[in-house]
């Protein structure tokens, strides 16, 4: 059977027009900075105001778009935005036809890493249409833009962005949807690339189906998500991101391979659904790189895409394009923070001869790495090194910056000098690394020989010691200054104090992320911790899980290290 499909529209299997006409571009969509330049421009807001996007890129929206007074209303509703505020007004702007119209614009923020501060801003022309039943889709698309706004860009995975988008497109906008990306994106590439003739491998994302279940499992068998495949540049695939531009085509215009599945869930009748059916490709785009593409299609008993369509169409990739590489960014960035603190933090603590261990860490972010560590550093058989610190900030440049921490410890240990010693030697090494702007340390040798513990103290909340009679009391040490700041002034203040430690005591040391928080201050934190490590437990690990429990909520990171030596 010849595989064939009728073009009943003369823009089928062609690129896309870009029509001048107003009221074909009457809703846009644009993100902007934190200062107002924009920074993402879509089709329909070249359409609606005229620039295209190389001349939009960069430009303050209000030299863009706006005169007078209204520069002054958008710096303030800037400033709102960004602070996490949502705002809607009507003002007149300069569009396409040279005139000035006025325009509904709705202003709100994009909280994601790498963006924040971002700016999505949503045109609607209010401006009464000559045209017949243009307001109307111009309120549509409004409608649906807003939708969308409110559910993809509230997750932080790309697949599950892919499916939020994917929910709202079907069955509002087309009957099918399928969302691939390049595969180099999920790679971690940082601008994955088409190949030099146009070719494309991508993977596909998402698909929606608005048909009965049944039909939808035997479509997902036929098209799995996950599937890496291969378009090439005569495919509207190819085209669509070749030239960063949508595509209508027909049924000819696609690969042998998806014909053949289409029929296997369909049957030999879906050559002639599929020639009466209407096929719209987008390109999505963020940050000026084609990140991959969506597949609409609309069943032969509904309206042909079309122009309007067009324009909806672009808008709807333009939300989806930077929900998604948000999220792709962000998940990237916390598998870095991970991998970094897998690998400078301890995993597990080995605990010498004589001395129990029992630590815990949580990390502020789900991005499960920040600047609080510890260790446990054997210097022979019964003298062992403990250590704990905090390194301002969260996420992978605290995380880096501990690491360097923890490595200029384990190096200075190996020298077995007494703690203000390694402490002063650590803090001239702190001033050369870039990445440590400030950070608190308590270093400690504990003596199982003799029963004593030498500590020294930069910056750090005090230990506390939980004597074998059951009393937990604070050591007061000269609190000392934090790492990293550089004053000589004070490059002896760094004092080593030495406590008795008899058998069966336990040290605690903690960072501030464990007592201080929204709900109490450091002080009445302490005093808990000290109840929480006076009340008798079984085991050393029970008292850690009790300590955990018994502080409030941490918004901060959180370690906990605990060492009891034997009787």
């Amino acid at each position: 059977m010849a595989r064939t499909a009728r073009a009943d529209s003369p823009a089928e299997g062609t690129r896309c027009p870009r029509p001048g006409v107003r009221h074909l571009a009457g809703c846009a969509a644009m993100v902007l900075d934190a200062d107002g330049r924009v920074t993402q421009w879509s089709g329909g807001a070249m359409r609606l105001f005229g620039p295209p996007a190389d001349k939009a890129m960069g430009h303050d929206i209000c030299d863009l778009l706006l005169r007078g007074t209204r520069h002054d209303t958008v710096r303030r509703v800037l400033q709102d935005v960004t602070a996490g505020a949502r705002w809607s007004d009507v003002l007149s702007a300069e569009c396409a036809d040279g005139r000035v119209h006025e325009i509904a614009f709705t202003w709100e923020p994009l909280a994601c890493p790498g963006v924040w501060g971002a700016v999505l801003v949503t045109a609607v022309d209010t401006t009464p249409s000559q045209h017949d039943g243009a307001d109307a889709t111009a309120r549509e698309r409004l409608a649906l833009l807003n939708v969308l706004s409110a559910h993809v860009g509230a997750t932080l995975d790309p697949r599950q962005a892919a499916e939020n988008f994917m929910d709202i497109a079907v069955p509002r906008f087309a009957d099918t949807a399928t969302l691939y990306v390049l595969e180099g994106l999920l790679r971690d590439e940082d601008r994955p690339y088409l190949a030099a003739d146009g070719s494309a491998r991508v993977r596909r994302l998402a698909l929606k189906l608005g048909t009965r279940e049944t039909d939808e499992q035997q479509w997902h068998a036929a098209f799995p998500v996950d599937e890496v495949v291969s378009y090439g540049p005569r495919h509207p695939a190819g085209r669509c991101m070749t030239t960063n531009a949508p595509v209508f085509s027909t049924a000819t215009d696609f690969e042998i391979d998806d014909l053949d599945r289409v029929i296997g869930v369909l049957g030999e009748p879906a050559l002639r659904y599929l020639e009466k059916s209407s096929f719209l490709t987008v390109p999505l785009a963020a940050r000026g790189t084609v990140l991959g593409f969506i597949a609409f299609s609309r069943s032969p008993d509904r309206r042909r895409f079309d122009e309007h369509d067009q324009a909806l169409g672009e808008d709807l990739a333009v939300r989806a394009a930077v929900s998604i590489d948000n999220a792709r960014l962000y998940t990237r960035e916390r598998r870095t923070a991970q991998a970094l603190q897998d690998n400078l933090a301890p995993r597990t603590l080995t605990a010498p001869p004589g001395l129990e261990v029992a630590h815990r860490y949580l990390p502020a972010s789900s991005m499960r790495a920040g600047g609080d560590w510890y260790d446990v550093i054997p210097l022979s058989d019964t003298r062992i090194a403990l250590v704990i610190g905090d390194a301002m900030g969260h996420g992978a440049v605290a995380a880096g910056a501990m690491g360097q921490l923890r490595a200029a410890v384990r190096a200075l240990a190996d020298i077995d000098q007494p703690p203000d010693q390694v402490l002063r030697r650590l803090d001239r090494m702190a001033e050369d690394m870039d990445a440590i702007q400030c950070a608190t340390c308590l270093y400690a040798i504990v003596d199982l020989a003799t029963h004593t513990c030498a500590l020294a103290c930069a910056g750090h909340p005090p230990p506390i010691l939980l004597r074998p009679d059951g009393g937990a009391s604070v050591i007061d040490l000269p609190p000392g200054l934090a790492l990293g700041l550089g004053d000589p002034t004070f490059a002896r203040a760094f004092t080593t104090t030495e406590v008795a430690m008899p058998a069966g005591s336990t040290l605690a040391f903690y960072t501030d992320g464990l007592v201080e928080s929204r709900e109490q201050d450091i002080d009445r934190g302490i005093a808990t911790l000290q109840r929480a490590l006076a009340s008798p437990r079984p085991t050393l690990e029970s008292t850690c899980e009790a300590i955990i429990t018994a502080l409030p909520r941490q918004y901060d990171d959180v370690a906990l290290l605990l060492t009891r030596t034997a009787y």
